[in-house]
């Protein structure tokens, strides 16, 4: 009875603790052709749907676990599986050549449409409408030729002197234009700061081990890096420790979230 009991405990314990042995690493990467541009390449984990883009020299960077796998495709290039073996996983960067996508298309028939090759005469046997103007309507209009005028030394002193004060900016200050474009900036850099960490982990991580809808992630994240010390665990890329911050903050989420 001791036996029976001893495995199930041993298979409880390995099953509980799965989740915090799973290793994260941010996968550098470089794509390569010979001729064509790499920006803006897809790079998806299929496995926890996060994704980036390639930036202007085709490098890129996506978490990855061993045995999750990796799509890349754009317009130009055929499209590319990738599977994260353990040596992917625990190279310091690796190279993904892509093939390119060749679209042959029908045999095209050019016609001259009766165009002589002379652009002036080709032009004139348009027949487009020559564009009205104010003698068309009755309208008087300037026929004489415009003239930049100068202002006087009075104007330019009154320019000077407004120059002098910016308006518009003791306008913002007064009102608390800045006060709130720095509350802003803050909220931008927040929510990017968020974004990045559910890009890592992926929307599927926080489905399966958390039981989370899509449009629950970000206030999860946004409330757990408030009340503990994600954002730190996270930047020194103690990814356990992060998942187990995880797991103590849902029991906190869970009970301030219970529908009414």
């Amino acid at each position: 009875m001791k036996t029976i009991l001893g495995i199930v405990t041993f298979f409880i314990c390995l099953s509980g603790g799965s989740l915090y042995s799973q290793q994260f690493k941010l996968l550098q990467g470089k794509l390569a052709h010979e001729n064509l541009s790499l920006s803006g390449i897809h790079v998806v984990n299929t496995s926890r749907a996060n994704a980036v883009i390639s930036d202007a020299n085709g490098f890129f960077e996506i978490s990855v676990q061993v045995g999750e796998r990796l799509q890349f495709s754009g317009i130009q290039f055929k499209f590319k599986e990738l599977i994260i073996s353990q040596s992917v996983f625990d190279s310091e960067i690796i190279t993904v050549y892509l093939d390119a996508f060749v679209n042959e298309l029908d045999e095209v028939v050019v016609r001259p449409h009766d165009l002589s090759g002379n652009l002036s005469s080709d032009i004139a046997n348009a027949n487009i409408p020559r564009p009205l103007n104010f003698y068309d309507v009755g309208i008087p209009g300037f026929k004489g030729q415009r003239k930049e005028r100068i202002p006087s030394i009075k104007e330019m002193a009154l320019g000077l002197a407004l120059v002098q004060v910016d308006v518009e900016a003791v306008y913002k200050y007064v009102s608390g234009y800045y006060r709130k474009l720095k509350l802003k900036r803050k909220q931008d850099k927040e929510f990017k700061t968020m974004l990045k960490i559910i890009e890592f982990y992926g929307l599927y991580f926080f489905d399966e081990n958390y039981n989370l809808e899509p449009e629950q992630v970000y206030d999860f994240v946004l409330g757990c890096n408030e009340n503990t010390t994600l954002l730190l665990l996270f930047n020194q890329s103690r990814h356990q420790e992060v998942v187990q911050t995880f797991s103590d903050y849902l029991k906190i989420y869970t009970q301030t979230n219970v529908p009414d």
